[in-house]
């Protein structure tokens, strides 16, 4: 299965300037508890699996910034007594130890094929930020091309729910930019996001430091960690949720995975029609795990009219971002 065509208007790129700017791509967002170095290896195991195995090209980490070769890495010291000592994916080990000790790290996967590449990329980009008055957070991501069966996003998200500690995560749809063009991408973001309300908005510098507080979206996969299931009243609100038409509900170990109908939909608001409906159900069951605040995303149109907030809820209060 694959997703439908896009709409033109959403399924054109935004080009300034001879540059790609803004495309859409599937993904696959994780907000992470620890991970711990078990959790961390299984989320390398898992997207290795799920990776073509001619896309799985470079690597890069905290400590050697620039993007290296899986078929012939930059080692650091501790890379290289890794590979002596036959770990596997020992350009990774200085991410290990940074887990070890409780630290910040940055571990990727890219295939190197950058965003004006019409076919999409994979990647995986999982890294732990440290406030020192806040402490660690930390969040994994996959991107794959839109031709990808979404099921796969499936597969993963339900094998992630039964391996890895979570607060909450989310997959489908997802608005994907060129960050040397920030400004200009979000203002185009802004734009069609009014239109197509089934495309997730993607600022990880403002949202991570808010993933103990809230959920941030519902999209066609929504993934609910251990402890906001367990809050007052959201258990018998998730039971209900099990019997609305159109969602799929599965309970794991380390969290309840939400999926909106059979395959993610644009929710083209110029052409309504009931493919968001379950999104709509979902949101509205987890509405008391919503953020009720959040930065405002870049660019002038966000900031102007101060509705991120109104975007993140607009399944729950929709005239707030119509």
């Amino acid at each position: 299965m694959r997703v439908p065509p896009l709409p033109p208007a959403l399924a054109q790129p935004v080009v300034i300037d001879g540059q790609v700017v803004l495309k859409v791509m599937l993904d696959l967002t994780i907000y992470l508890q620890g991970p711990t170095e078990e959790e961390f290896e299984f989320l390398l195991d898992l997207y290795e699996a799920a990776c073509p195995t001619d896309r799985l090209i470079k690597f890069k980490i905290a400590e050697l910034p620039i993007w290296s070769y899986i078929a012939a890495p930059r080692l650091t010291m501790q890379g290289r007594s890794a590979a002596t000592a036959r770990i596997r994916r020992p350009y990774f080990e200085p991410s290990r130890e940074r887990i070890r000790q409780g630290r910040a790290f940055e571990a990727q996967y890219w295939d190197g094929l950058e965003i004006d590449e019409p076919s999409g990329s994979w990647s995986l980009n999982c890294q732990r930020a440290h406030w020192r008055s806040e402490g660690l957070f930390a969040f994994a991501r996959v991107l794959v091309p839109l031709e990808t069966d979404p099921d796969l996003l499936v597969r993963m998200a339900l094998a992630v729910a039964d391996n890895v500690a979570l607060h909450s995560g989310h997959g489908g749809l997802v608005f994907v930019y060129e960050p040397n063009f920030l400004e200009d991408a979000f203002d185009a973001i802004y734009a069609r996001a009014r239109r197509f309300w089934g495309v997730d908005i993607e600022h990880m510098n403002g949202t991570l430091r808010l993933i103990r507080k809230g959920i941030k979206a519902v999209n066609w996969i929504t993934i609910v960690g251990r402890e906001f299931r367990s809050a007052p009243g959201v258990r018998e609100i998730l039971v209900r949720l099990a019997d609305t038409p159109a969602v799929t509900v599965a309970h794991r170990t380390h969290a309840s995975v939400f999926i909106a109908g059979p395959r993610p939909v644009p929710g083209d608001q110029h052409r309504p029609d009931s493919s968001l409906d379950p999104y709509y159900a979902i949101a509205n069951a987890l509405g008391p795990l919503f953020l009720d605040h959040h930065p405002d995303f870049p660019g002038d149109r966000f900031l102007t009219n101060g509705n991120t907030v109104g975007w993140i809820r607009r399944f729950i209060d929709p005239t707030a971002w119509r």
